[in-house]
Protein backbone atom coordinates (compact mmCIF):
# COMPACT_ATOMS: atom_id res chain seq x y z
CA UNK A 1 0.00 0.00 0.00
CA UNK A 2 2.51 2.56 0.83
CA UNK A 3 4.47 1.61 -2.12
CA UNK A 4 1.52 2.40 -4.32
CA UNK A 5 0.88 5.93 -2.65
CA UNK A 6 4.19 6.73 -3.17
CA UNK A 7 3.94 6.02 -6.79
CA UNK A 8 0.78 7.92 -7.18
CA UNK A 9 2.19 10.91 -5.58
CA UNK A 10 5.42 10.76 -7.86
CA UNK A 11 3.17 10.64 -11.26
CA UNK A 12 0.91 12.94 -9.91
CA UNK A 13 3.80 15.08 -9.13
CA UNK A 14 5.63 14.73 -12.27
CA UNK A 15 2.19 15.75 -14.24
CA UNK A 16 1.68 18.68 -12.15
CA UNK A 17 5.23 19.61 -12.96
CA UNK A 18 4.92 19.58 -17.02
CA UNK A 19 2.50 21.63 -16.05
CA UNK A 20 3.85 24.38 -14.47
CA UNK A 21 6.86 24.35 -16.71
CA UNK A 22 4.94 24.48 -19.84
CA UNK A 23 2.96 27.35 -18.33
CA UNK A 24 6.55 29.29 -17.97
CA UNK A 25 8.12 28.16 -20.96
CA UNK A 26 4.62 30.10 -22.63
CA UNK A 27 4.57 32.77 -20.76
CA UNK A 28 5.51 36.13 -22.98
CA UNK A 29 7.82 37.61 -20.62
CA UNK A 30 10.95 35.51 -20.64
CA UNK A 31 12.37 37.53 -17.81
CA UNK A 32 14.31 35.75 -15.06
CA UNK A 33 12.56 32.40 -16.86
CA UNK A 34 15.82 30.33 -15.75
CA UNK A 35 14.83 31.50 -11.62
CA UNK A 36 11.20 30.59 -12.39
CA UNK A 37 11.56 26.62 -13.63
CA UNK A 38 13.86 26.17 -10.82
CA UNK A 39 11.59 27.47 -8.52
CA UNK A 40 8.66 25.28 -10.02
CA UNK A 41 10.70 22.21 -9.96
CA UNK A 42 11.98 23.03 -6.35
CA UNK A 43 8.44 23.51 -5.10
CA UNK A 44 7.00 20.46 -6.62
CA UNK A 45 9.71 17.95 -5.52
CA UNK A 46 9.60 19.63 -1.94
CA UNK A 47 5.41 18.76 -2.08
CA UNK A 48 6.51 15.41 -3.11
CA UNK A 49 8.74 14.79 -0.04
CA UNK A 50 6.02 15.94 2.18
CA UNK A 51 4.29 13.64 1.30
CA UNK A 52 6.47 10.33 0.91
CA UNK A 53 8.81 9.59 3.91
CA UNK A 54 12.44 9.93 3.37
CA UNK A 55 14.73 8.21 5.93
CA UNK A 56 18.40 9.24 7.00
CA UNK A 57 20.85 6.67 7.84
CA UNK A 58 23.21 7.23 11.46
CA UNK A 59 26.02 4.98 12.23
CA UNK A 60 26.94 4.44 16.63
CA UNK A 61 28.66 1.68 18.16
CA UNK A 62 27.28 -0.38 21.47
CA UNK A 63 29.10 -3.08 23.40
CA UNK A 64 27.64 -6.56 21.79
CA UNK A 65 27.37 -6.88 25.76
CA UNK A 66 25.92 -4.17 27.52
CA UNK A 67 22.18 -3.72 28.27
CA UNK A 68 20.79 0.44 28.43
CA UNK A 69 18.47 1.08 31.30
CA UNK A 70 16.52 3.95 31.51
CA UNK A 71 14.79 5.06 34.73
CA UNK A 72 13.12 8.00 36.73
CA UNK A 73 15.37 10.89 36.09
CA UNK A 74 17.01 10.29 33.39
CA UNK A 75 18.07 13.33 31.37
CA UNK A 76 15.55 13.26 27.94
CA UNK A 77 18.29 15.27 25.81
CA UNK A 78 20.80 12.15 26.07
CA UNK A 79 18.30 9.67 24.32
CA UNK A 80 20.05 10.95 20.49
CA UNK A 81 23.46 10.00 21.86
CA UNK A 82 22.59 6.64 23.24
CA UNK A 83 22.74 3.70 20.87
CA UNK A 84 19.19 2.68 19.40
CA UNK A 85 18.50 -0.49 21.63
CA UNK A 86 17.53 1.41 24.85
CA UNK A 87 15.44 -0.25 27.47
CA UNK A 88 13.20 0.48 30.64
CA UNK A 89 11.50 -1.52 33.63
CA UNK A 90 9.49 1.43 35.02
CA UNK A 91 5.97 1.10 33.34
CA UNK A 92 5.41 5.00 33.91
CA UNK A 93 7.85 5.71 31.74
CA UNK A 94 6.09 4.84 28.32
CA UNK A 95 4.24 7.83 27.76
CA UNK A 96 7.95 9.78 28.04
CA UNK A 97 9.68 7.66 26.52
CA UNK A 98 6.92 7.24 23.51
CA UNK A 99 8.24 4.08 21.66
CA UNK A 100 12.15 5.57 21.76
CA UNK A 101 13.00 2.30 24.13
CA UNK A 102 11.62 -1.74 24.72
CA UNK A 103 10.12 -2.26 27.82
CA UNK A 104 11.14 -5.14 29.96
CA UNK A 105 8.81 -6.99 32.09
CA UNK A 106 10.73 -8.71 33.90
CA UNK A 107 14.45 -7.90 34.18
CA UNK A 108 15.41 -11.10 36.22
CA UNK A 109 14.00 -13.10 32.73
CA UNK A 110 15.57 -10.99 30.49
CA UNK A 111 19.08 -11.31 31.84
CA UNK A 112 18.30 -15.43 31.77
CA UNK A 113 17.47 -15.10 28.56
CA UNK A 114 19.99 -12.99 27.28
CA UNK A 115 23.40 -14.22 28.55
CA UNK A 116 25.36 -12.40 26.24
CA UNK A 117 24.78 -9.38 28.56
CA UNK A 118 27.58 -8.88 30.68
CA UNK A 119 27.19 -5.08 31.51
CA UNK A 120 24.61 -3.01 32.46
CA UNK A 121 24.30 1.38 31.85
CA UNK A 122 21.88 2.58 34.32
CA UNK A 123 20.16 5.81 33.35
CA UNK A 124 18.42 8.04 35.81
CA UNK A 125 18.09 7.39 39.86
CA UNK A 126 18.39 3.80 39.63
CA UNK A 127 16.40 0.56 39.92
CA UNK A 128 13.86 -0.15 42.57
CA UNK A 129 15.82 -2.35 45.45
CA UNK A 130 14.09 -5.88 44.25
CA UNK A 131 15.70 -5.09 41.03
CA UNK A 132 19.03 -4.03 41.95
CA UNK A 133 19.43 -7.11 43.78
CA UNK A 134 18.98 -9.09 40.42
CA UNK A 135 22.11 -7.41 39.06
CA UNK A 136 24.06 -8.50 42.04
CA UNK A 137 27.20 -10.89 39.68
CA UNK A 138 26.55 -8.32 37.04
CA UNK A 139 29.03 -5.10 36.40
CA UNK A 140 27.29 -1.70 36.70
CA UNK A 141 27.87 1.35 34.79
CA UNK A 142 25.76 4.36 36.55
CA UNK A 143 24.75 7.42 34.54
CA UNK A 144 23.21 9.27 37.55
CA UNK A 145 20.86 11.91 37.41
CA UNK A 146 20.86 15.41 39.22
CA UNK A 147 20.28 15.09 42.65
CA UNK A 148 16.57 15.77 43.25
CA UNK A 149 15.07 19.01 44.84
CA UNK A 150 13.88 18.31 48.57
CA UNK A 151 13.57 16.69 51.41
CA UNK A 152 16.35 13.98 50.58
CA UNK A 153 16.78 12.50 54.44
CA UNK A 154 14.77 12.30 57.12
CA UNK A 155 13.99 10.72 60.44
CA UNK A 156 11.69 10.64 63.17
CA UNK A 157 10.75 8.43 66.35
CA UNK A 158 7.06 7.71 65.34
CA UNK A 159 5.96 5.82 68.54
CA UNK A 160 6.03 8.56 71.49
CA UNK A 161 4.66 8.36 75.26
CA UNK A 162 2.48 11.07 76.25
CA UNK A 163 4.87 14.17 77.11
CA UNK A 164 7.72 13.19 75.04
CA UNK A 165 9.25 15.34 72.28
CA UNK A 166 8.60 14.44 68.66
CA UNK A 167 12.01 15.01 66.93
CA UNK A 168 12.26 15.47 63.44
CA UNK A 169 15.49 15.57 61.45
CA UNK A 170 17.02 15.07 58.13
CA UNK A 171 18.57 17.01 54.69
CA UNK A 172 16.74 19.69 52.26
CA UNK A 173 18.62 19.92 49.11
CA UNK A 174 17.13 23.72 47.85
CA UNK A 175 18.33 23.81 44.05
CA UNK A 176 16.15 26.87 43.88
CA UNK A 177 18.02 30.47 43.83
CA UNK A 178 15.68 31.85 46.41
CA UNK A 179 15.70 30.28 50.39
CA UNK A 180 13.08 28.44 52.19
CA UNK A 181 11.54 27.76 54.98
CA UNK A 182 10.73 24.22 56.22
CA UNK A 183 7.57 23.83 58.45
CA UNK A 184 6.46 21.45 60.67
CA UNK A 185 2.99 21.65 60.92
CA UNK A 186 -0.29 20.07 63.16
CA UNK A 187 -2.89 20.49 64.86
CA UNK A 188 -3.71 23.23 63.34
CA UNK A 189 -0.72 25.33 63.82
CA UNK A 190 2.79 25.88 62.92
CA UNK A 191 4.67 23.33 65.41
CA UNK A 192 8.45 24.39 64.88
CA UNK A 193 9.71 25.32 61.61
CA UNK A 194 13.63 26.00 59.93
CA UNK A 195 15.28 28.02 56.92
CA UNK A 196 16.94 26.52 54.18
CA UNK A 197 19.39 28.35 52.36
CA UNK A 198 19.41 28.51 48.81
CA UNK A 199 21.69 26.75 46.20
CA UNK A 200 22.59 24.36 49.47
CA UNK A 201 22.12 21.13 51.31
CA UNK A 202 20.95 22.13 54.58
CA UNK A 203 20.31 19.55 57.74
CA UNK A 204 16.86 20.79 59.87
CA UNK A 205 15.84 19.49 63.15
CA UNK A 206 12.51 20.27 64.45
CA UNK A 207 10.86 19.36 68.16
CA UNK A 208 7.32 19.48 69.23
CA UNK A 209 6.49 17.68 72.46
CA UNK A 210 3.51 15.94 72.08
CA UNK A 211 0.31 16.28 74.82
CA UNK A 212 -1.96 13.84 72.25
CA UNK A 213 -2.52 10.49 72.46
CA UNK A 214 -3.90 8.10 69.90
CA UNK A 215 -2.80 8.41 65.73
CA UNK A 216 -1.85 11.58 63.95
CA UNK A 217 -0.79 12.96 60.74
CA UNK A 218 1.74 15.56 60.61
CA UNK A 219 2.97 17.84 57.87
CA UNK A 220 6.49 18.82 57.00
CA UNK A 221 5.74 21.52 54.29
CA UNK A 222 8.51 23.52 52.35
CA UNK A 223 7.19 27.07 51.71
CA UNK A 224 8.60 29.85 49.52
CA UNK A 225 7.05 33.09 50.03
CA UNK A 226 3.33 31.89 49.11
CA UNK A 227 4.26 28.76 47.24
CA UNK A 228 4.03 25.29 48.36
CA UNK A 229 7.01 23.70 46.74
CA UNK A 230 6.90 20.27 48.92
CA UNK A 231 4.77 18.08 51.74
CA UNK A 232 5.09 15.54 53.06
CA UNK A 233 3.18 13.30 55.78
CA UNK A 234 4.53 12.66 59.60
CA UNK A 235 2.56 9.48 60.87
CA UNK A 236 2.73 9.46 64.54
CA UNK A 237 1.32 7.02 67.55
CA UNK A 238 1.21 8.72 70.98
CA UNK A 239 0.85 6.08 73.62
CA UNK A 240 -0.78 6.90 76.96
CA UNK A 241 1.87 6.96 79.19
CA UNK A 242 2.02 4.80 82.21
CA UNK A 243 1.58 6.75 85.57
CA UNK A 244 4.32 5.46 87.98
CA UNK A 245 3.18 4.48 91.34
CA UNK A 246 5.76 6.67 93.59
CA UNK A 247 6.34 7.02 97.45
CA UNK A 248 8.39 10.10 98.67
CA UNK A 249 9.72 9.74 101.98
CA UNK A 250 11.30 13.16 103.23
CA UNK A 251 13.20 14.24 106.32
CA UNK A 252 11.92 17.02 106.49
CA UNK A 253 9.45 19.69 104.00
CA UNK A 254 11.53 22.20 101.85
CA UNK A 255 11.25 23.43 98.33
CA UNK A 256 12.70 20.64 96.58
CA UNK A 257 9.86 18.40 97.98
CA UNK A 258 7.11 21.49 97.02
CA UNK A 259 8.20 21.83 93.48
CA UNK A 260 8.81 18.24 93.13
CA UNK A 261 5.17 16.86 93.97
CA UNK A 262 3.51 19.66 91.84
CA UNK A 263 5.71 18.43 88.78
CA UNK A 264 4.53 15.02 89.76
CA UNK A 265 0.78 15.62 90.34
CA UNK A 266 0.62 18.04 87.12
CA UNK A 267 2.50 15.08 84.92
CA UNK A 268 -0.62 12.37 86.34
CA UNK A 269 1.81 10.25 88.41
CA UNK A 270 0.32 8.43 91.56
CA UNK A 271 2.16 10.33 94.73
CA UNK A 272 2.25 9.79 98.38
CA UNK A 273 4.67 11.58 100.16
CA UNK A 274 5.43 11.64 103.57
CA UNK A 275 7.45 14.10 105.22
CA UNK A 276 8.90 13.70 109.08
CA UNK A 277 7.77 16.70 111.14
CA UNK A 278 9.48 15.10 114.48
CA UNK A 279 10.89 11.97 115.27
CA UNK A 280 7.33 10.12 115.28
CA UNK A 281 4.95 12.86 113.56
CA UNK A 282 4.72 12.86 109.58
CA UNK A 283 2.86 14.82 106.96
CA UNK A 284 1.27 12.87 105.07
CA UNK A 285 -0.15 13.69 101.30
CA UNK A 286 -1.35 11.00 98.23
CA UNK A 287 -1.93 13.01 94.50
CA UNK A 288 -3.63 11.58 92.01
CA UNK A 289 -4.27 8.24 94.43
CA UNK A 290 -6.40 6.97 97.61
CA UNK A 291 -4.79 6.73 100.49
CA UNK A 292 -3.27 4.16 102.64
CA UNK A 293 -1.04 3.43 105.56
CA UNK A 294 2.40 4.82 105.16
CA UNK A 295 3.65 5.33 108.97
CA UNK A 296 4.66 1.81 109.09
CA UNK A 297 6.91 0.70 106.25
CA UNK A 298 6.95 -3.25 104.78
CA UNK A 299 7.41 -5.10 102.18
CA UNK A 300 4.08 -5.34 101.54
CA UNK A 301 3.67 -2.01 100.41
CA UNK A 302 6.46 -1.37 98.46
CA UNK A 303 5.00 -4.42 96.57
CA UNK A 304 2.60 -2.51 94.81
CA UNK A 305 5.28 0.78 94.39
CA UNK A 306 7.26 1.31 90.89
CA UNK A 307 9.58 4.10 93.01
CA UNK A 308 10.54 4.84 95.96
CA UNK A 309 12.15 8.21 96.71
CA UNK A 310 13.93 9.16 99.91
CA UNK A 311 16.67 11.27 101.14
CA UNK A 312 19.93 10.09 103.09
CA UNK A 313 18.82 11.49 106.06
CA UNK A 314 15.55 10.25 106.01
CA UNK A 315 17.02 6.96 105.06
CA UNK A 316 19.11 6.80 107.95
CA UNK A 317 16.46 7.79 110.45
CA UNK A 318 14.65 4.78 109.70
CA UNK A 319 14.48 1.63 111.78
CA UNK A 320 16.71 -1.49 111.10
CA UNK A 321 13.31 -3.24 110.00
CA UNK A 322 12.32 -0.83 107.62
CA UNK A 323 15.95 -0.07 106.20
CA UNK A 324 15.94 -4.07 105.86
CA UNK A 325 12.10 -4.10 104.20
CA UNK A 326 13.82 -1.21 101.64
CA UNK A 327 16.74 -3.48 100.60
CA UNK A 328 14.51 -6.57 100.02
CA UNK A 329 12.19 -4.42 97.91
CA UNK A 330 14.72 -3.11 95.77
CA UNK A 331 16.06 -6.49 95.08
CA UNK A 332 12.80 -7.99 94.03
CA UNK A 333 12.35 -4.93 91.67
CA UNK A 334 11.72 -1.68 93.23
CA UNK A 335 13.24 1.10 91.70
CA UNK A 336 14.69 3.49 93.85
CA UNK A 337 16.02 6.98 93.85
CA UNK A 338 18.52 8.30 97.09
CA UNK A 339 18.98 11.74 97.73
CA UNK A 340 22.78 11.98 98.98
CA UNK A 341 23.55 14.77 101.75
CA UNK A 342 26.92 14.36 103.03
CA UNK A 343 29.81 12.13 101.66
CA UNK A 344 30.10 10.63 105.18
CA UNK A 345 28.10 8.23 106.36
CA UNK A 346 28.42 4.50 107.93
CA UNK A 347 25.45 3.46 105.48
CA UNK A 348 26.71 0.55 103.11
CA UNK A 349 24.47 1.56 100.23
CA UNK A 350 26.04 5.02 100.55
CA UNK A 351 29.18 4.45 101.49
CA UNK A 352 29.67 2.16 98.13
CA UNK A 353 28.63 5.34 96.00
CA UNK A 354 32.56 6.52 97.03
CA UNK A 355 30.94 10.50 97.77
CA UNK A 356 33.87 12.52 97.81
CA UNK A 357 33.54 16.64 98.16
CA UNK A 358 33.38 18.63 95.30
CA UNK A 359 35.23 21.92 94.24
CA UNK A 360 33.37 24.84 95.51
CA UNK A 361 32.05 26.77 92.85
CA UNK A 362 29.03 29.58 92.32
CA UNK A 363 27.48 28.48 89.50
CA UNK A 364 27.12 24.83 87.80
CA UNK A 365 27.11 25.68 84.51
CA UNK A 366 28.33 22.38 83.22
CA UNK A 367 25.53 20.02 83.87
CA UNK A 368 25.02 17.39 81.28
CA UNK A 369 22.57 14.55 80.52
CA UNK A 370 22.94 12.25 77.71
CA UNK A 371 25.11 14.59 75.72
CA UNK A 372 22.18 17.04 76.32
CA UNK A 373 23.30 20.59 77.81
CA UNK A 374 21.53 21.72 80.81
CA UNK A 375 20.86 25.13 82.10
CA UNK A 376 23.05 26.69 84.82
CA UNK A 377 22.36 26.13 88.25
CA UNK A 378 22.83 28.89 90.88
CA UNK A 379 24.16 26.34 93.58
CA UNK A 380 27.09 24.31 94.09
CA UNK A 381 27.65 20.48 94.37
CA UNK A 382 28.67 19.93 97.55
CA UNK A 383 29.94 16.91 96.65
CA UNK A 384 30.44 14.15 93.87
CA UNK A 385 29.72 10.42 92.94
CA UNK A 386 32.70 8.29 92.64
CA UNK A 387 33.64 6.65 88.86
CA UNK A 388 32.85 2.76 89.76
CA UNK A 389 32.70 0.04 87.25
CA UNK A 390 29.39 -1.12 88.11
CA UNK A 391 27.81 2.61 88.18
CA UNK A 392 26.52 4.20 84.68
CA UNK A 393 26.77 7.72 84.87
CA UNK A 394 23.44 9.95 84.42
CA UNK A 395 24.20 13.12 84.75
CA UNK A 396 27.35 14.86 84.49
CA UNK A 397 29.33 18.32 85.34
CA UNK A 398 31.87 18.43 83.03
CA UNK A 399 33.69 14.82 83.76
CA UNK A 400 32.93 14.79 87.36
CA UNK A 401 29.20 12.44 88.24
CA UNK A 402 26.75 13.99 89.90
CA UNK A 403 24.13 11.04 89.11
CA UNK A 404 24.57 7.58 88.75
CA UNK A 405 22.42 4.31 88.30
CA UNK A 406 23.61 0.72 89.60
CA UNK A 407 21.79 -2.45 89.96
CA UNK A 408 20.81 -4.08 92.90
CA UNK A 409 19.46 -7.71 92.46
CA UNK A 410 15.94 -7.11 90.13
CA UNK A 411 15.79 -3.23 90.99
CA UNK A 412 17.67 -0.27 90.07
CA UNK A 413 18.93 2.00 92.46
CA UNK A 414 19.78 5.76 91.41
CA UNK A 415 21.70 8.04 93.35
CA UNK A 416 21.85 11.94 93.02
CA UNK A 417 23.80 14.69 94.34
CA UNK A 418 21.90 17.88 93.38
CA UNK A 419 20.50 19.12 95.92
CA UNK A 420 18.60 22.30 94.76
CA UNK A 421 16.77 21.11 91.38
CA UNK A 422 13.73 23.10 91.73
CA UNK A 423 15.93 26.32 90.75
CA UNK A 424 15.20 25.55 87.34
CA UNK A 425 11.78 25.56 88.00
CA UNK A 426 12.26 29.17 89.63
CA UNK A 427 14.32 30.18 87.02
CA UNK A 428 11.92 29.46 83.97
CA UNK A 429 14.33 26.10 82.42
CA UNK A 430 10.91 24.04 82.72
CA UNK A 431 12.73 21.67 80.08
CA UNK A 432 15.43 21.12 81.65
CA UNK A 433 13.85 20.40 85.21
CA UNK A 434 11.44 18.05 83.32
CA UNK A 435 13.79 16.29 81.61
CA UNK A 436 15.83 16.10 84.62
CA UNK A 437 13.47 13.78 86.61
CA UNK A 438 11.76 12.17 84.01
CA UNK A 439 15.16 10.45 83.54
CA UNK A 440 15.86 9.98 86.97
CA UNK A 441 12.45 7.96 87.37
CA UNK A 442 12.68 6.20 84.09
CA UNK A 443 16.03 4.52 85.70
CA UNK A 444 14.50 3.79 88.80
CA UNK A 445 11.49 2.75 87.70
CA UNK A 446 10.34 -0.76 88.60
CA UNK A 447 10.75 -2.76 84.92
CA UNK A 448 7.17 -3.79 83.62
CA UNK A 449 5.94 -6.70 81.95
CA UNK A 450 7.56 -6.74 78.23
CA UNK A 451 5.00 -5.85 75.28
CA UNK A 452 4.96 -6.24 71.67
CA UNK A 453 6.73 -4.02 69.77
CA UNK A 454 6.01 -3.98 65.63
CA UNK A 455 8.22 -1.58 63.34
CA UNK A 456 8.15 -1.78 59.43
CA UNK A 457 11.31 -1.11 58.19
CA UNK A 458 12.53 1.43 55.94
CA UNK A 459 12.07 5.80 56.32
CA UNK A 460 8.69 5.46 53.97
CA UNK A 461 7.06 2.08 52.97
CA UNK A 462 4.94 2.76 50.39
CA UNK A 463 1.83 1.32 48.83
CA UNK A 464 2.38 -1.26 46.21
CA UNK A 465 5.44 -2.16 47.74
CA UNK A 466 6.91 -5.40 50.14
CA UNK A 467 6.50 -3.81 53.52
CA UNK A 468 8.78 -5.85 55.78
CA UNK A 469 8.44 -5.84 59.55
CA UNK A 470 10.25 -6.98 62.77
CA UNK A 471 8.24 -7.98 65.99
CA UNK A 472 9.33 -7.92 69.62
CA UNK A 473 7.35 -10.40 71.60
CA UNK A 474 7.33 -11.27 75.60
CA UNK A 475 8.01 -14.82 75.08
CA UNK A 476 9.80 -17.11 72.09
CA UNK A 477 6.93 -18.88 71.08
CA UNK A 478 5.52 -18.02 67.75
CA UNK A 479 2.87 -14.84 67.38
CA UNK A 480 -0.33 -15.41 65.64
CA UNK A 481 -0.02 -12.39 62.99
CA UNK A 482 -3.22 -11.27 60.83
CA UNK A 483 -3.85 -8.96 58.14
CA UNK A 484 -7.04 -8.57 56.36
CA UNK A 485 -8.01 -11.72 57.69
CA UNK A 486 -5.23 -13.38 56.51
CA UNK A 487 -2.40 -15.28 58.50
CA UNK A 488 1.25 -13.91 58.07
CA UNK A 489 4.27 -16.59 58.84
CA UNK A 490 6.95 -15.33 60.44
CA UNK A 491 10.85 -15.83 60.82
CA UNK A 492 12.29 -16.10 64.09
CA UNK A 493 15.95 -14.07 64.60
CA UNK A 494 18.70 -16.61 64.68
CA UNK A 495 20.53 -14.24 68.00
CA UNK A 496 17.39 -13.42 69.95
CA UNK A 497 14.86 -15.88 69.87
CA UNK A 498 11.64 -13.15 71.01
CA UNK A 499 12.28 -11.30 67.46
CA UNK A 500 10.65 -12.34 64.38
CA UNK A 501 11.01 -10.94 60.83
CA UNK A 502 7.84 -10.78 58.38
CA UNK A 503 6.89 -9.33 54.99
CA UNK A 504 3.08 -8.52 53.53
CA UNK A 505 1.79 -6.32 50.82
CA UNK A 506 -0.20 -3.41 50.63
CA UNK A 507 -1.87 -1.56 47.95
CA UNK A 508 -3.64 1.08 49.75
CA UNK A 509 -2.20 4.15 51.27
CA UNK A 510 -3.15 5.06 54.83
CA UNK A 511 -3.18 3.98 58.14
CA UNK A 512 -3.62 0.04 58.25
CA UNK A 513 -3.69 -2.33 61.28
CA UNK A 514 -2.04 -5.71 61.97
CA UNK A 515 -3.68 -8.17 64.44
CA UNK A 516 -0.93 -9.99 66.81
CA UNK A 517 -1.98 -12.58 69.23
CA UNK A 518 -5.38 -10.77 69.09
CA UNK A 519 -4.05 -7.15 69.80
CA UNK A 520 -4.52 -4.48 67.30
CA UNK A 521 -1.19 -2.67 66.17
CA UNK A 522 -0.80 -0.01 63.90
CA UNK A 523 1.42 1.28 60.93
CA UNK A 524 1.06 3.73 57.96
CA UNK A 525 1.62 3.01 54.22
CA UNK A 526 2.54 5.83 52.34
CA UNK A 527 1.56 6.98 48.35
CA UNK A 528 3.58 7.00 45.39
CA UNK A 529 3.40 10.49 45.34
CA UNK A 530 5.06 11.02 49.16
CA UNK A 531 8.55 11.36 49.67
CA UNK A 532 9.82 10.82 46.31
CA UNK A 533 13.15 13.28 46.73
CA UNK A 534 14.10 10.54 49.37
CA UNK A 535 13.39 7.96 47.60
CA UNK A 536 15.27 9.24 43.97
CA UNK A 537 17.97 10.17 46.81
CA UNK A 538 18.34 7.01 48.32
CA UNK A 539 18.27 5.36 44.72
CA UNK A 540 21.22 7.09 44.04
CA UNK A 541 23.47 6.14 46.89
CA UNK A 542 22.45 2.66 46.42
CA UNK A 543 23.56 2.64 42.27
CA UNK A 544 26.79 4.56 43.01
CA UNK A 545 28.01 1.87 46.60
CA UNK A 546 26.85 -0.41 43.83
CA UNK A 547 28.62 0.63 41.05
CA UNK A 548 31.81 0.88 43.27
CA UNK A 549 31.45 -3.01 44.10
CA UNK A 550 31.17 -3.88 40.38
CA UNK A 551 32.87 -1.70 38.18
CA UNK A 552 32.74 -3.13 34.31
CA UNK A 553 36.11 -4.04 32.34
CA UNK A 554 36.49 -2.30 28.74
CA UNK A 555 37.38 -5.22 26.86
CA UNK A 556 34.38 -6.36 25.44
CA UNK A 557 33.53 -6.08 22.04
CA UNK A 558 31.95 -3.48 19.92
CA UNK A 559 29.40 -3.55 17.25
CA UNK A 560 28.69 -0.87 14.54
CA UNK A 561 24.69 -0.11 14.07
CA UNK A 562 23.07 1.41 11.19
CA UNK A 563 20.00 3.09 12.21
CA UNK A 564 17.81 4.95 10.10
CA UNK A 565 15.79 8.03 11.47
CA UNK A 566 13.22 9.93 9.39
CA UNK A 567 13.84 13.16 7.94
CA UNK A 568 11.37 16.20 9.28
CA UNK A 569 8.81 17.14 7.16
CA UNK A 570 9.48 20.72 8.56
CA UNK A 571 12.75 21.41 6.03
CA UNK A 572 10.54 20.55 3.20
CA UNK A 573 7.62 22.63 4.08
CA UNK A 574 9.78 25.71 4.20
CA UNK A 575 11.77 24.87 1.29
CA UNK A 576 8.15 24.98 -0.31
CA UNK A 577 6.94 27.89 1.44
CA UNK A 578 10.47 29.75 -0.49
CA UNK A 579 10.03 28.89 -3.46
CA UNK A 580 5.94 29.29 -4.20
CA UNK A 581 6.60 32.02 -2.31
CA UNK A 582 9.13 33.78 -5.01
CA UNK A 583 7.23 32.53 -7.66
CA UNK A 584 4.28 34.89 -5.98
CA UNK A 585 6.50 37.89 -5.56
CA UNK A 586 7.48 37.75 -9.02
CA UNK A 587 4.61 37.46 -10.63
CA UNK A 588 3.45 40.68 -8.51
CA UNK A 589 6.27 42.29 -9.84
CA UNK A 590 5.78 41.27 -13.79
CA UNK A 591 1.93 41.94 -13.07
CA UNK A 592 3.45 46.16 -12.10
CA UNK A 593 5.87 46.37 -14.86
Amino acid sequence: MAMEFNLYVLAACFLLLCLLAYQEVKRANKHWLIARLTATLLAVVTLALMAIPITANYESRQHNSTLILLTPGFNADSLDHLPQKRYFTDETLAPLLKGKANFIPDLAYHLAATPAIKKVSVYGYGLPDEELKKLENIPLEFHPAEKPSGIIACHWNDQLHEGETLTVQGQYHNSSPKALNLKLMGFGQTLDSAQITAKATAKFSLQHPLRQKGRALLKLVALQGKDTLNQELIPIQTIAKTSLKITILGSSPGFEYNFLKRWLYENRYQVALRNRISKAQYSIEFLNRTSFELNRLSTQLFQKEDVLLIDQQEFENLSTPEKQAVKQAVGQGLGLILLAQQPNSTEPWIKSLNLAAGKKQEKINQLSLQQTKLATLPEQVPFLIGNIADQQALVLDGASIVAVQRLYGKGNIVATTLPQSYQWSLAGHQHDYALYWTTLLEAAARAKNPTYLLQALGNAPGAGNRLNFTLATPAPTVPLINHHQQSLSSKQNMLFDNRWQFHDWSFQPGWQSLTINGQKHYFFVFGKENWQALSANQRLERHIAHAALHTPTNNSPETKILTQKIVSKWWFFIAFVFAAGFLWFENRLYNKN
